[in-house]
């Protein structure tokens, strides 16, 4: 019989998918036929891409290839603006198309991970959230969070007392910190507490600053930036590291580049002399806002330096709020962390036949 795990969470940022692959890699070396199935997956895009999200198409290419993305992920919603797609009343024959898709993927696998949306209760509106169809799938159900501050441990009281009263198996709960802070008073403090009251903690994912960082094609299909110069194919998985405004004065800017490694910068489109700046330290990456293309000195410095210029009709600010927003996916280079992050967690028992 198929053994089913779902994987769900508080809210965005619990490191479902680092887990999920981690999971899938550590099964399979103890000789599991594994699969993987994500219910829903986002449709969300401002580029022109086909419609399969992002986690899946890394995880479908590197660890289930024996699966379509068809398979693996059967359908697709905005998570922002869903009502536009959907309807409470449409929902049957979704959860039916849904299901019969599990379906194909349990009778192949020994064990099934199943990535929920991104909390436990989205699309409960349309009947499409992780708890109906962990009822449906008899899954047992495993916790994600992310863990910022003491007070998102109230958020996973709350979660796992809620579904528990939902009458369904809850193994435990995986902390996920997002900061070297977290990690420290996720011992000291968190993962004592939710023991004293019951809740199991599985273990929780170190803080690691690369699965944090974005890629040039996410950057991109974030801020609807065009690339202006700069080949895609090899540039899109490029990482970076931090971000800097290019709005002071040529001096200042240069101390604030200089001690940021693998950045990406954003300036106006008419500062010619920050572009270049940039260009002459550890630069990965410069957008251009206020729909101004660079003058020639700057395109030809960038394309000796290896460094994309993206432009944009938007103002600065604008950008700078569209890539705090940005939601950063696992890259299939980094699937080895995924592996490695799930030695920290006291879990192979519950997967024992």
């Amino acid at each position: 019989m198929t053994k089913t795990i779902m994987l769900t969470s508080t809210k965005s940022g619990a490191g479902k998918s680092v887990v999920a692959i981690g999971l899938f890699l550590k099964l399979k070396e103890m000789g599991k036929d594994m699969g993987y199935f994500k219910p829903i997956g986002d449709s969300m895009s401002q580029q022109e891409k086909s419609r399969t999200d992002k986690d899946v198409s890394v995880i479908s290419s590197v660890v289930a290839r024996k699966f379509s993305k068809e398979e693996i992920c059967p359908y697709f919603l905005n998570p922002d603006y869903y009502f536009d797609e959907i309807l409470p009343e449409e929902a049957v024959e979704i959860q039916q198309k849904i299901l019969d898709s599990y379906q194909a993927i349990s009778s192949k696998s020994d064990y099934v991970i199943i990535e929920g949306n991104h909390s436990y209760n989205q699309y409960a509106a349309v009947n499409l959230d992780d708890l109906f169809f962990a009822k449906e799938l008899e899954a047992e159900i495993v916790i994600c969070a992310p863990i910022s501050d003491d007070d998102d441990i109230n958020s996973v009281i709350v979660s796992y007392e809620y579904i528990r009263s939902q009458n369904l198996p809850v193994l435990g709960v995986i902390l996920n910190a997002r900061s070297k802070t977290a990690e420290v008073r996720i011992q000291k403090y968190h993962a004592p507490l939710l023991e004293k009251r019951g809740i199991k903690v599985l273990g929780s994912l170190k803080n690691i600053r690369e699965l944090e960082k974005p890629t040039v094609a996410e950057i991109m299909d974030a801020t609807g930036a065009q690339l202006y110069s700069g080949e895609f194919i090899k540039v899109k998985n490029n990482l970076i590291n931090s971000f800097v405004i290019g709005a002071m004065g040529v001096e200042p800017a240069l101390k604030v580049f200089r001690a940021n490694i693998d950045k990406c910068v954003i300036t106006g489109g008419d500062r010619t002399d920050i572009a270049l700046a940039a260009l002459d330290t550890s630069t990965k990456l410069i957008i251009l806002t206020g729909n101004m293309e660079p003058v020639r000195r700057v395109v030809s410095v960038a394309q000796e330096k290896g460094v994309p210029l993206l432009t944009t009709t938007t103002d600065t600010f604008t950008v700078v709020e569209q890539i705090r927003l940005i939601k950063v996916h696992i890259q299939p280079s980094e699937i080895q962390i995924c592996r490695d992050q799930v030695d920290n967690l006291e879990i192979s028992h519950f997967f024992e036949d």
